[in-house]
């Protein structure tokens, strides 16, 4: 229940097939019909338009056994949410008599199902589902029926039983019960009678007016295989969402978002997903300007087979585009928000010809001594910060970034501000580490509109700042690969390059992408994008970026990377102690486990509601 059952729903979502395809449109109200059973003041509402052929199909699918041997749930198997959510459903299985699991929910589930969670820490919820009278009478749950306590409410009988919990903290109630079709089951006696108030009363106390009300205003909705409403709102205010969030952005990201609406449709060749978000203040608009088709399909012809991430902007301002540029070509460098660390008086005395323990000792971690000793005193501070020691480097770096800044954006002479970012990543063999290359494509206002000396200037000026020692002075300069023009300096690892393509800019940190990039264009092949205007595009080719993230991840976090034997369960005091490392197994294994090979967003703004659709392939 709780967090375990909205992780293996996400799962299972994947692994479906089932089709659903031809559906007619159908009133709201009866699309999310189950919405009226559930009282008001739900969190959250998941809602399956068939939930008996959807476990049936999790049940039997490979991906299920991938999960669940996967590092991923290992890791969540030792995460204190799982082993409260652990503790919290033996205690309602012993006062039951009736095992809880996905064997029980398959053999209670009906075609349309739904669960609305009203409180995440006392896990109490209401579960509906719509199934033949015999067949829940037949169930483990009535079977177990005289140990309960009946009681009615509105004429109608339901089964009643206590739960100590938490530790004997908490005093709840099991509950379930059989109405017009429809057996529910609840964790709080409260919920059960309102429920059936709802039932007898048409809805009066339901959540149905809350839930259709944003159906209303997300346009296109259709309730397919799997939708969830959810009161963002609530959620943000909610200290166990807060706490196991993972991305933790409740009071960034997710605080303008009021209210939300997500339809997933699952299909053989992939699944759809798509999102409605209700705005409130402060958050009316994510995108920048909207990009027609056929702005979105000129500059996704520019990307090449092995791009891994490509994302296209609309009508960007001049100043998010040259701040896009310098990510592209130069990568961002750390910047301090506070002032370095005071050097500690005994490491400030050791001089840097120090032996070889000492400077393990002096360099274990990577603070300011080691700037201070190896930075050289006439470059610029780069990261460091006005107000902090070395204030005058920090004053030398803000005023050359926003000289660059400056210069770049009088240089792109762009036509709407819409232009395109590209990044791609591949392992070297004989190097240690990964090796990423960016680009940018925009649209100029002609081929000849661009200042195109003044931009290699600009370049080369930033190059210079950034990675080149003062007192040397290499010999920077521009030569030309066919159509690319490129920076040519062989002791310099980080390069440039642009080409100018009829009227396409295009910038990249190396001649090699940027020659790709430009063959991309000429091969004419049929542009990968959405097929309606959108504010903001996104591809993610997750098979391609996998194995490169994979190598990354294992040096970064110190394995080695070789093919782990299968998960089996164990109940070895090693096994249970040994950490998982999150991104290079947690994060790999799910990501292996989904199967997913490629995913494409599309997002829009309008009228308050930013809606988005996730193409997910496999």
């Amino acid at each position: 229940m709780g967090a375990k059952k909205l992780i293996v729903l996400i799962v299972m979502a994947v692994a479906l097939a089932h089709r659903s395809d031809g559906q007619q449109a159908r009133p709201l109200a009866e699309q999310l019909k189950l919405s009226a059973v559930m009282p008001r003041g739900a969190m959250l509402y998941i809602q399956a338009s068939d939930l008996s052929v959807l476990m049936k199909t999790w049940l039997a699918s490979p991906v299920r056994a991938q999960f669940y041997d996967s590092d991923s749930f290992a890791a969540f198997q030792k995460s204190r949410v799982y082993l409260k959510l652990q503790d919290r459903k033996k205690d309602f299985e012993s006062a039951i008599g009736v095992g809880l699991d996905e064997s029980r929910l398959a053999e209670l589930a009906g075609r349309v199902s739904a669960v609305a969670m009203y409180d995440i820490g006392k896990v109490e919820l209401v579960f509906v589902t719509e199934i033949a009278r015999p067949r829940a009478l037949a169930s483990a749950l009535f079977k177990q029926a005289p140990q309960f306590q009946e009681r009615s409410a509105e004429g109608i009988s339901y089964y009643v039983r206590d739960v100590t919990t938490d530790g004997g903290r908490l005093n709840q109630q099991f509950c379930f019960a059989y109405v017009e079709g429809k057996l529910m089951v609840t964790t709080a006696e409260g919920l059960m009678i309102r429920a059936i108030g709802n039932i007898k009363n048409s809805g009066t106390d339901s959540l149905l007016a809350d839930v259709v009300a944003l159906a209303t205003s997300a346009s296109g909705f259709a309730a397919h295989d799997l939708t969830m409403w959810l009161d963002q709102a609530r959620l943000n205010r909610n200290r166990y969402f807060d706490n196991y969030w993972i991305h933790r952005n409740a009071s960034r990201e997710l605080a303008a978002i009021e209210s939300g609406l997500i339809d997933l449709r699952i299909g053989r060749e992939g699944m759809t997903e798509q999102r409605w978000f209700r705005m409130g203040d402060g958050g009316q608009r994510m995108g920048a300007g909207l990009l027609s088709v056929e702005q979105l399909g000129a500059l996704m012809k520019f990307v090449p087979a092995d791009a891994q991430l490509v994302e296209v902007h609309g009508a960007a301002s001049t100043d998010k585009l040259s701040s896009a540029v310098e990510k592209a070509l130069f990568g961002n460098l750390p910047t301090l928000n506070a002032a370095p660390p005071e050097i500690p008086a005994d490491h400030a005395r050791k001089s840097t010809t120090l032996d070889d323990s000492t400077r393990a000792e002096r360099y274990s971690n990577l603070d300011a001594r080691f700037d201070t000793d190896v930075d050289d005193e006439q470059a610029p501070g780069r990261g460091l910060v006005v107000g902090s020691r070395g204030s005058e480097k920090g004053r030398v770096l803000e005023r050359q970034s926003r000289n660059f800044a400056r210069n770049i954006g009088s240089v792109l002479d762009v036509s709407s501000g819409d232009y395109c970012e590209l990044v791609r990543s591949k392992s070297e063999s004989g190097r240690p580490f990964i090796r990423f290359e960016r680009a940018i494509v925009a649209r100029l206002k002609s081929e000849a509109g661009s200042n195109r000396e003044a931009l290699e200037r600009a370049i080369i000026d930033e190059l210079r700042a950034k990675y080149i020692v003062s007192g040397t002075e290499p010999l920077l300069m521009w030569k030309d690969d066919g159509s690319v023009r490129f920076v040519a300096e062989s002791l310099l690892e980080q390069g440039a390059a642009y080409a100018v393509s009829s009227n396409y800019l295009v910038l990249a940190s190396s001649r090699e992408f940027a020659s790709d990039i430009l063959q991309a264009a000429k091969a004419q092949q049929a542009p990968v994008g959405p097929v309606e205007a959108t504010d903001f595009y996104a591809l993610i080719r997750v098979a391609s970026a996998k194995p490169v993230f994979d190598t990354l991840m294992s040096k970064l976090d110190g394995r080695e990377q070789k093919t782990k034997p299968k998960r089996r369960k164990v109940d070895s005091e090693e096994d249970e102690e040994r950490e998982v490392k999150f991104f290079s197994e947690n994060l790999s294994s799910l990501i292996a486990a989904s199967a997913i090979k490629e995913a494409r967003l599309s997002r829009r703004s309008e009228g308050g509601v930013i809606s988005e659709r996730v193409v997910y392939a496999w």
